[in-house]
């Protein structure tokens, strides 16, 4: 064999080895993508060829105590992005934020770069505007990732009662630490009844299979891969009375301040007004920083519910609760006799009854009739401090109620013990009492404390429990749950002494020197209690406690004005207005009676 042919033997050898290495090489790879890393390989193709999209829960309605909706929901376009297809291309992103009028690097830094491998689809922006649904349209082609989804958005037919139920809002960041089971973009109850019962209302989301191009965009349904079905949220049955909320809601317009009204039978709230109030549809997606920062920032604070959160001294609407402990304690007989001269001096401080020429004699009855300061000055000595306290302690004031809305505040109810601490045993005087006895000082309650103050004085026996919540129905099952037992306590006081504290309150209204006299109606027997609260910060409070009709009561309020001045003129017409419609709409045959009575 030639030095040449056994060169070009060992060169064809050589090619044959190298091609038997590389063909050897390729079938291994190919092993390895078709058989070992099959099911890995597979998940990915169906990733980029199939795409899971959830369908969002129609979140629980909710209903006034006759079935009206009061919170539903409407269908809105809402924005979706992958963000694996969305991170590779970011000039895409940057003309998906401008479509969705995001500033530039939102999207890119606080949604998308924390999910950038994620093929799962992510919620980008709910309820797009027109504007913003045009210019999606037009940048849609050049958008891979990137598409539409109807879906639902909160609805507020009448926008009543904006505080008591509360809003949604996008899940925040702690949020998501804390719940498991959102993600980012979900709805959640931020206040209100919305918060306290959002895991009712929430549901539980369904999901669907798409088929989408290259692009990102989908082609056609996958059915035969299957499709799971949303869960509704469960409905919230309400205590609320549609009509007698739009009511207060009206007669404290331009006012600053609170209505609350409750059934005395059961302790449903009817209505629960705050004014200034707020627009709870600025809240439904993802919160305008422009929006946000105008409602913190007014001086009037409309997003604070003033009928469960702010607390002030009470006036003289406190009086009831201090001639009841008075007789109660038997530091008082019922027929104690006051000599009022227009002010009562105290070591060497005189205290001054609002009437400057005085009451002359006066007696427990013609005491709450006319609202006599130096009548419960002296009762404030009888009982002191801590007689101040256990008056609230009975009827549960400066204390939280548990009714069902988010941070209600406690108030206060002065003891001797609250002021040894906090001015030392010698720091302070049974001068501080006379103030207390009337509702000034340090005494602080809240308008629904209040309400339900006069809600137990009407019904003479049980204080019971505010709640907005009368049942949960779920649309599923057919389901109805009667909300939990309320903590109702049985008043420790006689009959004959809540008796006579009702008569008091009637006379208010009825007695020839009532303050409220100008309130008479005589269709409703309305009894009531006003007051006026020192304010530091400027004119004073108005208060007006009250419950109709007075043989028989069915609703009792507490209307609330901020430097209202005087609560004869400014909260009792209010409250008064409140009574009146709902006695004549629960009992108007009674109504026309009592009419027919007092026209003969």
């Amino acid at each position: 064999m030639s030095p040449r042919l056994g060169s070009s033997l060992v060169r064809l050898w050589a090619f044959r080895l190298i091609g038997m290495i590389l063909f050897g090489l390729l079938g291994f790879r190919l092993f390895q993508l078709q058989v070992l890393h099959s099911a890995e390989f597979r998940e990915k193709s169906d990733n980029n060829r199939f795409r899971v999209l959830e369908i969002a829960a129609p979140r629980g309605v909710m209903r006034d105590r006759a079935g009206r909706l009061l919170v539903t929901n409407r269908s809105a376009y809402s924005c979706y992005g992958v963000p694996r297809e969305l991170w590779k291309d970011p000039q895409s992103l940057r003309l998906l934020e401008q479509a969705l009028g995001y500033e530039e690097g939102f999207l890119a830094q606080e949604v998308i770069q924390p999910n950038r491998r994620s093929f799962v689809p992510l919620r980008l922006k709910r309820d797009l505007s027109f504007h913003e649904l045009s210019c999606f349209e037009e940048l849609r082609n050049v958008i891979p990732g990137a598409f539409l989804e109807m879906e639902q958005k909160r609805a507020y037919p009448d926008l009543l009662a904006a505080h008591a139920i509360g809003y949604v809002s996008e899940v925040s960041k702690d949020e998501l630490a804390n719940w498991p089971g959102l993600r980012m973009g979900d709805l959640v109850g931020k206040r209100g009844l919305e918060r306290l019962y959002d895991q009712d209302l929430r549901g539980k989301p369904g999901a669907r299979v798409t088929v989408v191009n290259a692009l990102g965009q989908e082609v056609a349904p996958a059915e035969d891969l299957g499709r799971v079905e949303p869960t509704a949220g469960k409905e919230l049955w309400l205590t609320l009375d549609r009509d007698l909320q739009m009511l207060a809601e009206s007669l404290l317009v331009g006012a600053i301040g609170a209505a609350v009204a409750m059934d005395v039978r059961t302790g449903g709230v009817l209505a629960m007004a705050s004014t200034p109030t707020y627009d709870p549809r600025i809240f439904a997606g993802r919160v305008n920083t422009v929006d946000w920062n105008a409602l913190l920032e007014d001086p009037l604070k409309p997003m604070l519910n003033r009928a469960v959160q702010t607390t002030y001294p009470p006036g003289s609407t406190i009086k009831m609760a201090m001639l009841l402990e008075g007789l109660e304690s038997g530091a008082i007989p019922s027929d104690w006799t006051v000599s009022c001269s227009g002010s009562y001096t105290y070591g060497d401080r005189p205290f001054k009854c609002w009437k400057k020429g005085g009451h002359g004699r006066i007696v427990p009855l013609t005491a709450l009739e006319q609202s006599c300061d130096v009548f419960f000055y002296r009762l404030g000595l009888q009982i002191g401090a801590d007689g101040v306290h256990n008056a609230m302690h009975r009827l549960h004031l400066g204390e939280t109620t548990g009714v069902d809305q988010t941070s209600e505040a406690q108030g206060l109810a002065p003891s001797e013990n609250y002021y040894n601490r906090r001015y030392g045993p010698r720091g302070w005087t049974k001068g501080f009492v006379l103030s207390l006895a009337i509702g000034q000082g340090e005494v602080l309650v809240t308008p629904v404390q209040m309400c339900a103050y006069a809600a137990a004085l009407a019904n003479g026996a049980i204080w019971r429990q505010p709640h907005l919540v009368r049942a949960i129905f779920d649309p599923v099952t057919g389901e109805v749950t009667q909300r939990p037992a309320p903590s109702d306590t049985r008043i420790e006081a006689s009959p004959e002494n809540i008796a006579l504290v009702r008569e008091g309150m009637r006379r208010v209204v009825w007695g020839d020197a009532g303050t409220a006299r100008a309130q008479r109606d005589p269709q409703v027997a309305i009894c009531g209690k006003t007051g006026t609260a020192q304010n530091p910060h400027g004119d004073d409070h108005a208060w007006f406690v009250g419950f109709a009709p007075a043989e028989d009561p069915i609703i009792a309020t507490c209307v609330l004005i901020e430097f209202g001045e005087h609560g004869s003129s400014v909260a009792a017409p209010i409250s008064k207005e409140i009574m009146k419609r709902y006695v004549l709409t629960e009992q108007p045959e009674r109504a026309e009676l009592a009419l027919q009575e007092r026209a003969r």
